[in-house]
C-alpha cells in the first residue's frame, strides 16, 4: 500500500515539474524575444544559434500555455483593422509568398510571407480619408504580448518600422504587426481579440517611402512540435473574420456580417482589462524600459 502510494506521489510530482513553467523561464521569453530578433538582425548568432533559442522560447510557451491549439479549418479571429474587412487585403490575398522565407536568416530575401492591409490614405498622413481619424489596429486573438518596437525614426533602415509580436493563447504560434504609428502595448501584457492594440501607420524602411500606400504588414507563424516557425496564409482566415464596424465608414463596407461599436456591451466597447496569463506563477511585470511612446510623423518631401 506504502510502495503504490509513493509510486503515485512521485508520478504526480513529476508530472507537475514537466508540465509546469518557471516565472524565471517565462520572463526569459518575455524579455528575450526582442533580442533574439536583434540579434539576427545584426548577425550576432549564426542561423543555427538563432533557430535554438527560438525553439527553446516556444517550448516555454507552449507549456506555459498547454490549451492552445491549432487547427487551420477552426480559427476563428477578428480583423485586425477596426472598420475593415477582408477587401481592404492587398491582391486579394496574392500578395502572400512564403517561398524562401527564413527567421533566422536575413541574408535571404524576396519573401513576403503576409498580408498587407491597406486603408485610404492619399495625403499619407496615416489618417483614414473618409474619417479624418486614424485607424486603430485590433488583436485578432487572445494573447501575450512577447516584443514591441515603438522607437523607429524616420531614415532607419529596419523595414519592420514599430511592431508589435504577440503569442496566441489559443491557437499557439505567433502574430506578427508592422509598421504602426503608435503602440499601446507593452511586453509581458495579455490582449483579448479585437483589443486595440496600435495605430496603422507608415514607419519602416519601405512603408515610409511616398511610393508605398498606407498600410498594416501582418504575418502569422505556426510553432510545430520541435518549435519550428511556418507561416501560413491568412486570407481564408481574415474572410471568415469578425468585423469591429466604425459607423462612418459603413456604407463603404455594406453588406458584411459586423458588429458594430455602439451595440457591443460596455465592458467590450472600452476594451477588456488585461489581465495576468493564466499560468502557474505570478504575473508577469512588463519590462519599464518598453513603455509605448508616440513615433515620429514622416515629414513630407518639399
Amino acid at each position: 500500500m506504502i510502495k503504490i502510494f509513493v509510486f503515485c506521489f512521485n508520478f504526480l510530482f513529476l508530472q507537475r515539474d514537466t508540465s509546469s513553467v518557471t516565472h524565471k523561464e517565462y520572463l526569459s521569453v518575455i524579455n528575450g524575444y526582442k533580442q533574439l530578433l536583434v540579434d539576427i538582425r545584426e548577425y550576432k548568432l549564426s542561423p543555427q544559434q538563432a533557430r535554438e533559442r527560438f525553439q527553446e522560447m516556444m517550448f516555454i510557451m507552449k507549456k506555459a500555455h498547454p490549451a492552445a491549439r491549432y487547427d487551420s479549418t477552426n480559427v476563428q479571429i477578428c480583423f485586425p483593422l477596426m472598420g475593415f474587412d477582408f477587401r481592404a487585403v492587398g491582391g486579394r490575398g496574392s500578395g502572400y509568398i512564403p517561398r524562401g522565407y527564413d527567421l533566422f536568416d536575413q541574408a535571404k530575401k524576396g519573401s513576403h510571407p503576409a498580408h498587407d492591409i491597406f486603408m485610404k490614405d492619399k495625403d499619407q498622413d496615416s489618417r483614414d480619408d473618409r474619417t479624418g481619424d486614424y485607424v486603430p489596429v485590433l488583436s485578432t486573438t487572445n494573447g501575450v504580448v512577447i516584443a514591441t518596437e515603438n522607437g523607429w525614426q524616420a531614415g532607419s533602415e529596419y523595414r519592420g518600422g514599430n511592431y508589435i509580436w504577440i503569442y496566441d493563447t489559443t491557437n499557439g504560434g505567433l502574430w506578427y504587426y508592422a509598421h504602426q504609428r503608435e503602440i499601446y502595448v507593452k511586453t509581458g501584457q495579455t490582449v483579448r481579440a479585437g483589443q486595440k492594440i496600435a495605430l496603422v501607420g507608415r514607419t519602416g524602411f519601405n512603408a515610409a517611402m511616398p511610393r508605398s500606400d498606407t498600410h498594416l504588414h501582418m504575418t502569422y507563424l505556426r510553432i510545430d512540435d520541435e518549435g519550428n516557425p511556418f507561416p501560413v496564409n491568412t486570407y481564408g482566415w481574415l474572410k471568415q473574420a469578425t468585423t469591429l464596424l466604425d459607423p462612418r465608414i459603413a456604407v463603404d463596407l455594406e453588406p458584411i456580417s459586423a458588429i458594430e461599436v455602439d451595440k457591443l456591451p460596455v465592458n467590450i466597447k472600452k476594451m477588456p482589462i488585461i489581465e495576468a496569463p493564466k499560468v502557474a506563477f505570478r504575473t508577469v511585470i512588463p519590462l519599464q524600459d518598453d513603455e509605448p511612446e508616440r513615433s515620429r510623423r514622416r515629414r513630407k518631401r518639399q
